[in-house]
């Protein structure tokens, strides 16, 4: 059975990338026949790693591929590199609503699509980022070849039936109603407006309530016009056969795709930031302190100081602010770091749940162990947990084709050393001394914005 699940915007957890939420979506009928693409059999047999390999086709459009001989299946993934600096904030979340439109409203919309996904019992996972969207399809790996054209008729044959369109919008409109009910999701937003008020990588990636029940059909077809070109995009290919053999299928898939004239994008830079503090009410029991702040972008010098900076703080029950609001004071429910990592635009999360009675104390700790962090470096002991919990998380991450091929792509499209930052980062992060873990929490904390939710 086809499935279609929601992938979310690229937040990570220092620094594994995380499937956040899921939607399930049965998919029906059968349209294509395996034997009608070339046999890929043959290039199946592999017994050791091998290195992501990067072609660029005659239209710009880029596809990486890589090895994953532990598994038994490939994940095709469709990075669209237009950034958050094409939406408005009236169309706030308009790229991520394309994408989805392509896989859901296409399936429903064309019995074809949706019998050849059926057929081959593919999944397909849509997300958003700052930098890109993405759209991945996942089947086994023996099926590269149909699931490749699979994927191209995705990206390129869109069924954008207004009816159909009207139901994703109202279906989104009402999760994300639902999601701003949430506290860690309503600090998560009203933290980054802070961060970065009146600019584009301030609003939520799959959009607002008022801008997604205002998209319409004309609003979707300028978007997808100027963004799914051939030279807008890039394939990435993780699975358990040689890169070579996904290359030559997704050549054989997409060598007709065409390039484009690409959206506009804003240049305009954030605004300087200024600390805030800011106290909200939802529904429930516990409350919520948010400390967000602007993090390193990801080609950074200081990106593997400031993921060692965050491990340390909030990652794993080693970690400072968990030995302290946990631990010794059992001030907290829940201790947690996070990122979202980005060209520009990247944001750093401190974030506890604890009960109501006790937010005082927990803004007062969380403040100390940053300020403490920032002033004392850490000892040796501390500086190898947080490596090694940072690099075994990205290990294993590693494993499932999904998250290889999606960490590949984010950092060809975010990155400026491309996907070679991916192979380069655990040595990097091996790399990090304890004094520059304490001046990459100095400049990330010193201007911040704090939220704190309430129970209503």
């Amino acid at each position: 059975m086809g499935q279609t699940r929601l992938r979310a915007s690229q937040k990570v957890s220092v620094p594994v990338f995380l499937w956040l939420l899921a939607v399930l979506v049965p998919i029906s009928s059968s349209r294509l026949d395996a034997g009608s693409f070339p046999p890929w059999g043959p290039y199946l047999v592999q017994t050791a790693p091998a290195e992501p390999i990067r072609t660029t086709l005659g239209s710009g459009l880029r596809v990486v591929c890589v090895g994953n001989p532990a598994t038994q299946t490939v994940a095709l993934s469709a990075f669209i590199t237009t950034s958050a600096c094409a939406e408005t904030f009236l169309q706030a979340g308009i790229r991520h609503f394309v994408a989805r439109a392509l896989v859901d409203c296409s399936a429903l919309d064309d019995p074809a699509l949706a019998g050849g996904l059926e057929a081959l019992g593919a999944e397909t996972y849509v997300g958003a980022g700052v930098d890109f969207t993405e759209v991945t399809l996942l089947a086994m790996a023996e099926d590269v070849g149909p699931a490749a054209h699979l994927l191209r008729d995705i990206l390129f044959r869109p069924r954008f039936e207004p009816a159909s369109l009207d139901r994703l919008r109202r279906e989104l409109a009402t999760r994300l109603s639902r999601a701003d009910e949430l506290p860690e999701s309503a600090a998560e937003k009203a933290a980054a407006a802070r961060l970065f008020p009146g600019h584009p990588y301030g609003w939520p990636v799959e959009g607002l309530v008022a801008s997604v029940a205002g998209f319409t059909p004309a609003d979707v077809r300028r978007v997808y016009a100027g963004s799914y070109v051939a030279n807008n995009l890039v394939i990435v290919a993780a699975g358990g056969l040689n890169p070579e053999a996904s290359e030559a299928a997704i050549r054989e898939a997409f060598g007709t795709a065409l390039p484009g004239a690409r959206l506009p994008e804003t240049t305009d830079q954030p605004p300087p930031l200024r600390s805030s503090r800011e106290t909200l009410q939802r529904p429930g029991a516990a409350a919520v302190v948010y400390v967000g702040a602007r993090a390193p972008g990801v080609s950074d010098p200081h990106y593997s100081a400031a993921t060692v900076a965050l491990a340390a703080l909030g990652s794993g029950l080693g970690s400072r602010l968990y030995q302290a609001l946990r631990r010794e004071d059992s001030l907290a429910y829940t201790v947690t770091a996070g990122a979202v990592t980005a060209r520009s635009g990247a944001r750093a999360d401190l974030l506890v749940s604890c009960p109501p009675e006790r937010v005082g104390e927990v803004e007062t700790s969380i403040t100390k162990e940053v300020d403490r962090l920032a002033r004392e470096a850490p000892t040796t002991e501390e500086i190898q947990r947080a490596r090694e919990y940072i690099c075994t998380s990205y290990a294993l991450a590693h494993q499932r084709n999904a998250d290889l091929a999606h960490t590949l792509g984010a950092f060809e499209v975010a990155a400026q050393e491309g996907f070679e930052l991916d192979r380069d980062l655990p040595a990097l992060i091996r790399k990090v001394t304890p004094e520059e873990v304490s001046a990459a929490t100095r400049a990330m904390f010193l201007t911040t914005a704090v939220v704190r939710v309430m129970p209503s």
